[in-house]
């Protein structure tokens, strides 16, 4: 069981305050009946709707995202799109894209809420394998493969 604001909250519909008002203005329903009080508790069998939509709760959240050149892996950037800004009309709290892909390289990119994955997916103690393609300009001396290598 869960308050019935923390509940909105964490289905992205608004800060605490904004849900509060939410429910005193009579736009949100449990189980068919306009809810009164935002500290009602809500459980996982109860219906909540806000404006007659369905708030569906998920404690976690996982896309998988093509990164293209010129957006950052970042979830706050002062210079440049981060991966965060192309998921429109994602609300949920907590995203972050899990590992690094410089500006100018595009590949898969995992965003997710789920701290506890993205740090199996990302620690050197788990030694997850990653693969990169990438393509050069030139042929690579000997000298320059060792250095890869």
């Amino acid at each position: 069981m869960v308050r019935l604001d923390k509940f909105l909250c964490d289905c992205g519909k608004g800060s605490r305050s904004q849900v509060k008002s939410l429910v005193r203005a009579g736009l949100v329903t449990v189980n068919g009946d306009v809810a009164k009080d935002p500290e009602r508790k809500v459980g996982t069998g109860d219906q909540v709707c806000l404006n007659n939509e369905v708030c569906r709760y998920r404690p976690f959240a996982y896309f998988m995202l093509h990164k293209p050149a010129d957006v950052v892996s970042a979830t706050v950037d002062n210079t440049a799109d981060t991966v965060l800004s192309l998921l429109k009309g994602v609300t949920d709290k907590g995203l972050f894209p899990v590992g690094r892909l410089d500006i100018d390289t595009t590949g898969l990119l995992l965003i997710t809420n789920d701290g506890e994955l993205g740090h199996r997916l990302t620690s050197p103690k788990r030694h997850v394998d990653k693969a990169y393609l990438v393509k050069i300009r030139s042929p690579l001396s000997d000298q320059d493969l060792r250095l890869l290598e």
